[in-house]
């Protein structure tokens, strides 16, 4: 199978598996959905990876690729189970507002559509010697998310546990571990309300057989504890659905608002002080430290900007938060075309040329009574076949995600009164994310 074709198959899967979630499609009654959370870095993707036996995208190095939710499914004694992977409150690429809008979009449309959480699984690596200020930033945006009185369907797993550490290394983990779940401003908050703790491939095995089971067993764990209680609603999921709040007026928005503020005062001051250093400097001759100033007037005006921009994104209730997603989807699917039919191109133009040459050599061998060659023949044969699979490829790609993306407006007998229209937004956020997503794994 060539890239093109594992990419309509990507894409065909996970569409499948984020309209479900959303409530698009229909969902067994059984099934189990569980957020998994995390900073970034933390180890989410490769425990839903362990879990399903299957390759998941994971953020390396700076940068990460998992910018929207994403869902992956296997089978547990028969009850399939949804592992919602979430964007982390310290992405590299978007703000804390943007992926507090991304939880609000999706888990709206799947309360709105009839699809419960279940249960949230929270990674944290204990190879973090300290609380960043992003994971302090990360809990208390879990917090306002959920807004239960009990978090008995919350699991706290600590991952990233070393091989074979050294005695002193191994009391320091330990010390470390209890502070953070004994103290309230960290997850003692969980774990006084009833969240369970567990370590993760305990004992850093780097053999993927025994962190499947670890992983699994955790999971296990949740669902057997989801049968013993009945999930809350997510305080998200009433404030954004039953509420019709903005996300600004909600928990998690009020709280993500306090950061915003003291962000944007922080970018302001500095580029008074970058300004002001600026004017001192012009009357004098050093221009390439005049230079370096302007790069960071314009690196501090462009974080100034987005902060305004967040402050407008505060103010967007359920629908306008999907028109955002909308107003993406656009260029991605654009830009996936492009390539497809790039693709498509270049394989017709390789068959038309293998075509020509092997006219011409039936030609040359028909003049001089030779049989055919039989390897030109099987070339031109499997170049034909690799052209099919290229165009079905592209034109399932057409098929499947432009029905999905046109089906839009046929969905708004799905829902009534306030969340009237949700999953119509859904159906084309449902593909913005595949694009995204795939286009991030693969190309």
């Amino acid at each position: 199978m060539g890239d093109v074709e594992y990419i309509a198959e990507l894409l065909a899967d996970q569409a499948q598996r984020l309209s479900m979630f959303a409530g698009v499609s229909k969902h067994d009654q059984n099934d189990r959905f569980f957020l998994v959370v995390g900073v970034t870095g933390c180890g989410k993707s490769t425990f839903i990876s362990r879990c399903t036996g299957r390759p998941v995208t994971v953020g390396r190095g700076l940068y990460s690729c998992t910018d929207s939710i994403d869902v992956y499914e296997f089978m547990s004694n028969g009850r399939r189970i949804h592992l919602i992977d979430t964007p982390g409150f310290n992405d590299t690429s978007r703000s804390d507002i943007d992926i507090l809008g991304i939880f609000a979009s999706w888990l709206g449309a799947s309360y709105a559509n009839g699809v419960r959480i279940h249960g949230l699984i929270v990674l944290h690596s204990i190879a973090d010697n300290r609380m960043s200020g992003s994971n302090m930033r990360n809990l208390e945006m879990i917090k306002a998310i959920c807004g239960f009185t009990s978090y008995a369907n919350v699991i706290i797993a600590t991952s990233m546990w070393p091989t074979a550490p050294t005695y002193p290394e191994k009391v320091t983990l330990e010390n470390r571990e209890a502070k953070l779940l004994g103290e309230e401003r960290f997850f003692g908050f969980f774990t006084a309300r009833g969240a369970r703790v567990f370590r993760h491939n305990e004992d850093g095995s780097r053999d993927i057989t025994r962190e499947a089971a670890s992983a699994r067993y955790i999971v296990d764990q949740l669902v057997q504890q989801s049968e013993l209680h009945i999930p809350d609603m997510l305080q998200l999921q009433r404030e954004i659905v039953d509420q019709g709040k903005t996300l600004g007026e909600t928990a998690a928005g009020i709280a993500a608002a306090g950061e915003l503020y003291k962000e944007r005062k922080s970018h302001e001051d500095q580029l008074q002080k970058l300004r002001a250093e600026i004017t001192r400097r012009l009357h004098k001759s050093n221009d390439e430290y005049i230079a370096q100033l302007r790069e960071l007037e314009a690196d501090a005006e462009k974080k100034l900007k987005k902060a305004r921009d967040d402050r407008h994104t505060l103010k967007q209730k359920m629908t306008d938060l999907h028109k955002t997603e909308l107003r993406g989807l656009g260029e991605k699917m654009k830009e996936m075309d492009r390539l497809f039919r790039k693709e498509v191109s270049a394989r017709e133009e390789e068959l038309r040329e293998m075509e020509e040459s092997l006219r011409e050599m039936r030609k040359d061998l028909a003049r001089k009574s030779l049989e055919p060659c039989v390897e030109h023949e099987k070339a031109v044969g499997e170049a034909r076949e690799r052209a099919a699979r290229v165009r079905s490829a592209y034109q399932r790609f057409n098929d499947q995600f432009r029905d999905i993306l046109m089906s839009g407006p046929q969905m708004d007998n799905v829902m009534n009164g306030a969340v009237n229209g949700i999953a119509a937004g859904v159906t084309s956020g449902i593909v913005a994310a595949a694009v995204a997503g795939v286009m991030c794994t693969v190309m």
